[in-house]
């Protein structure tokens, strides 16, 4: 073995070792390889992009939802985890949507999504800058709001902004759908500095709405 070729070599394992301690995110430099190397190098390039790709798509599909491409319940728990870790303030509100169930079975799944894309555009258009939309569940959302200075005043409010745009009919196949919304909030540190605590608050908030909501509907 020529020198030449033991130093092609030790240049794939250190780039290999780098990829696998994500120390580094370059290419293999398949032209510095001796000539006898260079169909390795190559082939190894080619198998290191797929593995790429494919590590993308895992990525999205552990932190994005598939449907709305706002961020799942993953993707929650991973913005909320680094609002923590700054220290940063914020309020977490979660948003149930009633008809979905009904939508499906009435008249399909397809329409069904639409229905809920319907609900994602109305919400993500009555949103402000510092606030980010998540779907959590089938029709359940949650709304991350990043900011210091909110109160339970500003949160009623949010929470009636948020029931204007989405309770009003939605047109499926010629057909009014109702909607009735159910949301609940709690505010990080305000309300507790726990986070479990804050998300448990939130949903507990949510079903007192929902139960409210029934007790009007009667």
């Amino acid at each position: 073995m020529n020198e030449s070729y033991r130093l092609g070599e030790q240049s794939i394992i250190a780039h290999l070792q780098r990829l696998a301690n994500g120390t580094s995110t370059a290419e293999l430099d398949v032209a510095a390889l001796p000539t006898e190397l260079r169909s390795i190098g190559e082939q190894l390039q080619k198998t290191l992009a797929v593995l790429q790709q494919e590590r993308q798509l895992l990525e999205r599909s552990a932190y994005v939802d598939s449907l709305t491409n706002l961020g799942n319940r993953g993707g929650l728990d991973r913005h909320v985890d680094q609002l923590w870790l700054k220290g940063t303030p914020f309020t977490c509100a979660y948003i149930d949507i009633d008809h979905l169930k009904h939508c499906n079975d009435k008249f399909g799944h397809a329409e069904g999504n639409r229905y809920i894309l319907g609900i994602c555009r109305a919400l993500t258009e009555a949103m402000e800058h510092d606030e980010m939309l998540f779907r959590i569940g089938g029709d359940e959302f949650s709304l991350i709001i990043e900011e210091g200075n909110i109160n339970d005043e500003f949160c009623e409010m949010m929470v009636r902004r948020i029931k204007s745009v989405i309770d009003r009919p939605f047109d499926i196949e010629g057909r009014l759908l109702s909607v009735d919304t159910s949301c609940g909030y709690a505010i990080y540190p305000e309300h507790s500095q726990k986070i479990d605590e804050i998300r448990i608050m939130a949903d507990h908030r949510m079903y007192e709405d929902k139960t409210q909501n029934r007790k009007k509907g009667q």
